[in-house]
């Protein structure tokens, strides 16, 4: 592969934004920990979001309250968000 490749690579691929996102560890853990983890293969939104809350809750509790300020929905809209890959 050539630097040109990688680099478009780096800038229009759903894995490399995931990794390059501010937010990266946050969605790799949880979304690791539900689907890896727990072989989980289908879940609602609902207990999703549910499940996003209470780790969000022990994550502010831990990290100081406002490290992560939106709702779980929130978070669940933005990195599934078409742009979002």
């Amino acid at each position: 592969m050539t630097f040109e490749d990688l680099d478009l690579l780096r800038r229009s691929h759903p894995a490399w934004r995931l990794l390059r996102a501010d937010n990266a560890p946050f969605v790799l853990a949880f979304l690791g920990r539900v689907f890896i983890e727990e072989n989980t293969r289908s879940i609602s939104g609902e207990e999703l979001v549910s499940r996003l809350d209470d780790e969000l809750y022990l994550l502010n509790n831990r990290l100081g309250e406002g490290t992560f300020p939106k709702r779980a929905k929130a978070y669940l809209d933005d990195w599934s968000a078409p742009d979002a890959g």
